[in-house]
């Protein structure tokens, strides 16, 4: 999936772009545009990277075409099926569409300086099929040939400008014959997994790039350099980077925008930020000895520490040879590129270190410090072992005081995880030896999920947080129903399910939740949202005395969502 975050910050620079040169940097690089999507640089440090920006290099970027649109814009601009009009995709053939795109080029950047626009669909995979579009070759699921249309009348018209199209969901079909010079296609790398060894997508992936290189001499690739789910935890890719570099120069790619966290703090982005543009003017740069002497130059007192971290942590991923995770939390992060010793011995390291560092290196460090406690915190969660958290959540609060106040692409709040994370705590608190089934281990009667499958945490005593999938919760997507054999334990009175929700991730409550013993339903309940937790819901059943054993739990899923989410089981003594 092409992500695009921070949209609003992104049209806000396209419409403000008149006021901008472009800049096309022209240095030794086999790659005519270069970009690293993380934070930016103050201007001290950033200019002499010769890297490229959305906000100042493209008219219209990613999914965006709609910027270019009046308020009531020709429903002709709109997708249609039949009779009916869907305004969540454009009619690539439409001759408003095209006047809109052209008003907008010329009101807000005239056709001296060479600009670069994308022409992409919506990113769902709606097609018109309108008979114009049908013509231009359009069909169910693939609008390439309407989108190839519009581009090339574009081309003819601004002959100094460059148009992009994408291979991406409905437009993943190569065009019929080679595009005019000044158009370009963005390829998304995210078949390509991130791997610093060989794969076998690697050269589905360098095929593409030979057979793209056909129909237009403009290859660019957009790809990826974070978990998207987690800026705090570090996420090594100076390998794999360094692979990807080589690979897309060896096929000829002309332009690479790396998709980081964007505008949001990620921990090292200084670094990746350096580093990367230094391996996009030479894909064969010796990273390891750059990176050692650009971390004592930005961090002259904990540099070293955190150059010994980085390439340990990129030594684990080149022995463990895993692709690695860009949604996923800290418990896959373990398996994949986070050693958590050394990460813990960091941690101890900076905060040893802390009263030697001065300005500008202090404040730095500490974001990136107090960044890391949300991977502590999960360790914590993960390990069952939570003294000292609330230490570590002031030092999230700190962190929100600096401006810092998401920790994912989604918009994952750090304030919300703070509170979930104490309500976690002061429940688990309250219940303590109450809870009669902590540790006790239960027994799927249906298949998990491949990547939810540790029932374990059903029972470890500590609640999910609805907020973020991946803390506490087991998600399922077993249909119609999941089903738990559940131990009885002698002393246990009722039986408690806890459950979590999250639109953002298409995660529902279920349809209904019943227990069973020996065959005979003890009672059948329909979740409700918690009157002060809208995202959580919480449904209990009385065991009566002449049940000893055969307890099933049914959890019945919604068909229309994709998955539900369990995060705790707690049999209690009355």
């Amino acid at each position: 999936m092409i992500s695009i975050p921070n949209t609003l910050l992104m049209l806000s620079a396209m419409i403000l772009f008149n006021c901008q040169d472009t800049v096309q940097h022209e240095i030794d690089s086999p790659f005519e545009y270069r970009e690293v999507y993380l934070p930016e640089l103050p201007f001290d440090e950033g200019h002499d990277l010769y890297l490229n920006s959305v906000n100042r290099d493209w008219g219209i970027w990613g999914h965006n075409l709609a910027v270019v649109l009046p308020k009531n814009a020709s429903q002709s601009v709109y997708a249609k099926a039949g009779n009916s009009v869907n305004r969540d995709q454009f009619c690539f053939s439409s001759d408003a569409l095209f006047n809109y795109i052209k008003s907008y080029i010329d009101d807000n950047f005239g056709n001296e300086k060479t600009i670069r626009f994308a022409i992409l669909p919506n990113d769902n995979s709606i097609v018109c099929l309108c008979d114009r579009c049908v013509e231009c070759g359009n069909k169910e699921g693939d609008a390439s040939g309407a989108v190839y249309y519009l581009l090339e009348r574009l081309t003819d018209k601004y002959p100094n400008h460059i148009f992009f199209s994408s291979y991406y969901r409905t437009t993943s079909h190569l065009p019929d014959h080679k595009l005019p010079d000044n158009s370009g296609v963005l390829i998304s790398a995210m078949s390509y997994p991130l791997n610093p060894a060989h794969t076998e997508q690697e050269d589905e992936f360098g095929a593409l790039l030979n057979e793209w290189g056909k129909f237009t001499k403009r290859v660019y690739v957009w790809d990826y350099l974070n978990n998207f789910d987690d800026y705090f935890t570090p996420f090594p890719i100076f390998d794999v980077v360094q692979r990807r570099l080589r690979l897309y120069n060896k096929h000829g790619v002309k332009g690479v925008f790396f998709n980081g966290s964007g505008t949001d703090f990620s921990t090292f982005y200084r670094l990746k930020t350096h580093v990367i543009a230094a391996m996009l003017s030479d894909p064969d740069v010796e990273w390891r000895p750059l990176l050692r002497e650009l971390s004592s130059e930005l961090y002259p007192v904990a540099g070293e520490s955190i150059s010994k971290f980085i390439i340990r942590q990129e030594d684990m991923v080149r022995a463990k040879k895993k692709n690695l995770p860009m949604y996923e939390g800290v418990p896959k992060a373990l398996q994949t590129y986070l050693p958590a010793e050394q990460f813990m011995e960091l941690q101890a390291e900076l905060l040893t270190l802390s009263p030697l560092v001065k300005d500008p290196e202090r404040t730095e460090v500490q974001k990136m410090y107090r960044a890391m406690m949300l991977t502590n915190l999960e360790l914590a969660r993960i390990n069952g072992d939570t003294l000292g958290c609330e230490r570590l959540l002031e030092g999230l609060e700190r962190l929100v005081a600096q401006g810092i106040v998401t920790y994912s692409e989604s918009g994952g709040s750090i304030n919300s995880y703070i509170s979930e994370y104490r309500y976690m705590l002061k429940h688990a608190k309250e219940v303590g030896d109450k809870n009669l089934l902590k540790g006790v281990e239960l027994e799927p009667l249906t298949a998990l999920d491949e990547e939810y499958n540790d029932i374990s945490i059903l029972t470890d005593g500590l609640m999910g947080l609805p907020s973020n999938y991946h803390c506490g919760n087991m998600i399922s997507s077993a249909s119609p129903a999941l089903r738990i054999a559940i131990p009885y334990v002698k002393g246990m009175k009722r039986l408690r399910v806890s459950m979590t929700k999250n639109a953002i991730y298409h995660i529902a409550f279920p349809l209904s939740v019943s227990l069973s013993c020996d065959g005979r339903e003890l009672g059948k309940v329909v979740p409700k949202p918690m009157p002060n937790n809208l995202q959580r819901s919480v449904v209990e059943f009385i065991i009566p005395s002449d049940c000893k054993e055969g307890f099933v739990l049914t959890v019945v899923r919604n068909q229309e969502d994709r998955t539900m989410a369990l995060d705790e089981i707690e049999g209690l003594k009355k």
